[in-house]
């Protein structure tokens, strides 16, 4: 069984990306109706958890502090989607759909601010727990049987629940930090590249995760046609990026194919789940 010093585990945690499990327990869970608007942690009509208080205060050169007010854009011309990381504390594998401290705490954290630029829509979704997180990666008979598609179906109803009755032709900047991320990386590949919608997508902000390419390209690996951004004025594509700590920088990859990839996980971990999923090994 593969062990986790502490500061692999604070890395793994912090990154929110979720190990493989023992079993995908393919579920016949009824879908969520995102017509409600109690399934969604903000959304226009329900801005719920993006109503935190959000002012700051402005310490000058000289130490003087004013207060500075947040207000949210209402003519904003442009809608923001978000999908959270990992978070959820819920005992079972997969989260209900009742928003705990955690969620709303993440959007005042991640996501909120957003106000001042675009609307905001967060869909509230049966995510991979923490807890089943935790569970795996103790191994043995902790380990519990979580259901990747769950999260996943939701979104994508949550998304088209949206594109039919919000967006009105509107761009949209798609927003992740790692299982989120994990789930709208999977969403642009299957329900956007190549459709009429992709032409809407401001960006895709893909934030804690990985994105392939190959060598000396912007497209063409986990993305066939939304291109890595190059600029702050680009639109259209694609910006993803990971941290690590000064003293433990990301592993080197080579690949066979002559792809790179962004590295956000632990060499150790990522190592099982490159050699499974593509040629390309760790050093």
């Amino acid at each position: 069984m593969l062990k986790l010093n502490k500061l692999h585990r604070s890395l793994l945690l912090s990154s929110m990306l979720v190990l493989p499990f023992t079993a995908s327990a393919q579920t016949s869970a009824t879908a969520i109706a995102y017509s409600d608007k109690d399934t969604w942690l903000c959304r226009p009509d329900n801005l719920n958890a993006c109503t935190a208080d959000l002012g700051t205060t402005i310490v000058a050169a000289d130490g003087s502090m004013t207060r500075e007010e947040f207000t949210h854009n209402p003519d904003a011309a442009i809608d923001c989607f978000y999908v959270y990381p990992t978070v959820s504390r819920d005992a079972t594998p997969n989260s209900d759909m009742n928003a705990g401290p955690e969620e709303m705490n993440v959007i005042s954290a991640q996501f909120a601010r957003m106000g001042s630029e675009c609307r905001l829509f967060a869909p509230l979704y049966r995510q991979i727990t923490l807890t089943a997180l935790r569970a795996n990666m103790a191994g043995g008979a902790q380990q519990m049987a979580a259901d990747r598609e769950l999260g996943y179906n939701d979104v994508v109803n949550a998304w088209n629940y949206y594109l039919a009755n919000h967006n009105q032709g509107r761009g949209v900047i798609l927003i992740g930090h790692s299982q989120g991320s994990g789930v709208l990386t999977r969403l642009i590949a299957s329900e956007i590249e190549g459709k009429p919608v992709q032409q809407q997508i401001v960006s895709a902000m893909l934030l804690g995760t990985n994105v392939q390419v190959p060598k000396n390209a912007l497209s063409g690996g986990t993305f066939k046609q939304l291109p890595l951004c190059q600029s702050g004025s680009e639109t259209g594509c694609v910006i993803a990026y990971a941290s690590f700590r000064s003293d433990i920088p990301p592993p080197k990859i080579h690949c066979s194919d002559g792809a790179q990839l962004i590295p956000s996980m632990p060499a150790p971990i990522r190592r099982s789940l490159l050699k499974a999923a593509m040629s390309c090994t760790l050093t």
